[in-house]
């Protein structure tokens, strides 16, 4: 904390604010004794039609992604609308929750064949290099942590900022909460400093016929990766295991 952008500007009294409506958004308790079915007391809800209001671009950022069929056909829709979707979730060598990985990983070529920009983050983001003053460290503010942000951009003019994961859990078992900014100012913010070193600091996987690679630059060299980089095989048999359990719906 004391190394973060936020702590050297609160030290030298040099902050600067962006003044706009900002709503809560949240799953009410209740949700939590109702079947999962009945989604009056959800906040993905109120999500979705913030969702379905975006013209230009989607940006997405989510340590835990799992968008099963239903989200992969939401972002799919949004793409088809014309609109830029980005993903940013963890990768395999960063994450801290292998069996949430083995189910996304299910989705990734779905999800690129749709159009959608699947990034997946480094577990040493921002420290391989060294960095420039304002330079991304990873939307954890952390140098060599696992993702763990939840933040969301609509049109770079709505944000959302809160504890709600693109998963089945957070949809449907957790109560969690957030903020939604309506503030061009802030929405902005994520995917201008997230893509300044987005090449560097995460893999861009992309689908090269039947196969994924993960793309990215080390250096002044691009590199690829034809199988989850920076992981061991024991860790991908693991992931592989793993993907075939029928857990999904509690991850």
């Amino acid at each position: 904390m004391r190394d973060s952008e936020f702590a050297r500007q609160l030290r030298s009294r040099n902050i600067s604010f962006s003044w706009g409506r900002a709503t809560i958004v949240d799953d009410h308790p209740d949700k939590v004794l109702t079947s999962s079915a009945k989604t009056e007391t959800h906040l993905a809800p109120k999500l979705r039609e913030v969702v379905d209001k975006t013209k230009r671009e989607l940006f997405l950022v989510s340590p835990y992604f799992v968008p099963g069929k239903q989200g992969v056909e939401l972002l799919a829709g949004v793409r088809q609308r014309g609109a830029r979707v980005v993903v940013i979730t963890n990768s395999l060598a960063a994450t801290d929750g292998v069996p949430v990985h083995a189910k996304y990983k299910l989705y990734r070529k779905a999800l690129i064949q749709a159009g959608v920009e699947l990034y997946e983050l480094k577990p040493t983001a921002g420290a391989l290099h060294e960095r420039r003053p304002g330079s991304f460290r990873g939307p954890t503010g952390s140098s060599s942590a696992s993702l763990h942000a939840k933040t969301f951009a609509f049109d770079r003019r709505i944000s959302f900022v809160g504890s709600y994961n693109l998963d089945p859990r957070s949809s449907k078992l957790n109560t969690e909460m957030g903020l939604l900014f309506d503030c061009p100012g802030f929405a902005k913010r994520l995917p201008v400093n997230t893509e300044r070193d987005i090449d560097r600091n995460a893999y861009r996987v992309e689908l090269v016929g039947n196969r994924l690679e993960w793309a990215t630059r080390e250096g002044n060299k691009q590199v690829r990766f034809d199988s989850e980089p920076e992981s061991s095989l024991w860790k991908r048999i693991k992931v592989s295991v793993l993907s075939w359990l029928p857990i999904e719906g509690l991850l």
